[in-house]
């Protein structure tokens, strides 16, 4: 049962996010690969980001970043570490997807903004 609640959240993460992405007028094609992951020279939006995260996100880590199939991403230490951040979101981690080629790099920027807002 745990795996079909996992996959019915990944399906709708990824369904989700790509309606996200086709009504983001600031599309960047900005992709990341494994060489430069964790060389992000990013400014986020985080007004922009608290609309992404809860068009996709939320599914997995919950409703203000508290936690669910995913862990927690509020004060989390990650959202501090750079290489270690872009590594799990370009590579994936543990049952959360890679997003590498999926979203861009500004749409994971502006996620983190709002992210570092939220405690």
């Amino acid at each position: 049962m745990r795996h079909l609640v996992i996959a019915l959240g990944l399906f709708a993460f990824f369904a989700t996010f790509d309606m996200a992405l086709a009504s983001d007028s600031r599309k960047e094609n900005v992709k990341a690969n494994d060489a430069d992951a964790g060389t992000k020279p990013l400014t986020g939006d985080s007004l922009h980001g608290e609309a992404l995260y809860k068009a996709s996100c939320v599914v997995c880590h919950g409703a203000g970043a508290t936690g669910g199939v995913g862990p927690r991403l509020a004060a989390n230490p990650i959202l501090l570490d750079d290489q270690a951040f872009w590594k799990i979101v370009n590579q994936g981690r543990h049952v959360m997807p890679p997003l590498n080629g999926n979203v861009s790099d500004q749409q994971v920027a502006d996620i983190r903004a709002w992210l570092m807002t939220i405690r």
